[in-house]
């Protein structure tokens, strides 16, 4: 009962440090390299609309509208939830696989023990087909 729950445990952590160690690489990334963003300057001449964030403070000051705590968050809970779900499954998986080796081995043994039955005997008088 308690190798479960320090199972558990173990899991939980794994996936806990995996989603924190994703969203310092998700923090670092959008620091490097903020995503650019649309602004539009109203005006007659050409060129209107340009793209901005590209780099520097005031990039980075103009692209986090909010958008690097949602992006931080996402990838702590990609990081937490991909781990867990691998993990969880590998865990669910082996024990199928325990439980579909044991039964194999018992039902096996009877069949071998066993007599076939007269239509499954041969009959060694009639020609094979």
């Amino acid at each position: 009962m308690t190798g479960k729950k320090i199972l558990k445990k173990k899991l939980l952590i794994a996936s806990l440090v995996s989603g924190l160690l994703n969203a310092v690489y998700g923090y670092v990334l959008y620091l490097v390299a903020p995503p650019p963003t649309f602004t539009f300057r109203g005006g007659t001449g050409g060129g209107g609309a340009t793209f901005t964030g590209t780099g520097g403070a005031a990039g980075r000051a103009a692209a986090s509208g909010g958008g690097e705590l949602v992006f931080v968050i996402s990838s702590f809970l990609a990081g937490f939830l991909l781990v867990l779900a691998t993990i969880g499954i590998a865990l669910v998986y082996a024990r199928y696989r325990k439980k579909s080796d044991e039964e194999p081995e018992g039902s096996s043994e009877l069949e071998e023990s066993k007599e076939p039955e007269e239509s499954e005997a041969l009959d060694l008088d009639k020609p094979p087909k």
